[in-house]
């Protein structure tokens, strides 16, 4: 029999792991408007026999609206950092009242028509496979809803499938 020995996750920090806990940015578009927001929720993953990654985008944010109209996103990782104050900024302000890029003073690239942040060292462009809004009654751990004020905010998960990776 083969000892094994409990490690705590946070103290993972390489591999899929290495996802929780940071700041994100996702970049998607609507049309030929580029929009980014950061984000905090999300996670990889291999389900439906596809490589994927797991985000969660209020259902009022226009990044809700670009994903679903281009059915594609990436996700971008910064030094969180050396790039604080973009991470808060994007946040913050809505895409459909400004150029949220140019005022966060990042860039842009894309992969295959996918935008994605410039600065990041590493991105996961993404195809939309899933989507579906948090449902309340779905919550076994109801405390959950009441900690992270969900009943106030609707949630849509989105499932995609990974591209590729591209390292910086």
């Amino acid at each position: 029999m083969h000892a094994f020995q409990p490690v705590n996750p946070e103290d993972i920090e390489e591999g899929a792991y290495s996802f929780v806990g940071q700041k994100i940015i996702i970049t998607c578009k609507n049309g030929e408007k580029i929009n980014a927001v950061s984000a905090s929720w999300g996670g990889v993953g291999y389900v439906w026999n596809k490589r994927v990654t797991f985000i969660f985008v209020r259902a009022n944010r226009y990044t809700r609206e670009c994903i679903d109209k281009s059915g594609e996103y990436s996700i971008s990782f910064v030094n969180q950092e050396a790039y604080r104050g973009a991470l808060k900024y994007l946040g913050m302000v809505s895409g459909r009242d400004e150029d949220k890029i140019a005022g966060s003073r990042l860039n842009v690239n894309n992969y295959e028509g996918i935008p994605f942040i410039d600065e990041a060292h590493e991105v996961i462009p993404c195809k939309v496979l899933y989507a579906h809004p948090f449902d309340e009654s779905s919550f076994i751990d109801k405390s959950i809803i009441r900690d992270l004020h969900l009943d106030n905010d609707k949630y849509i998960m989105y499932v995609g499938e990974v591209q590729t990776i591209l390292l910086k």
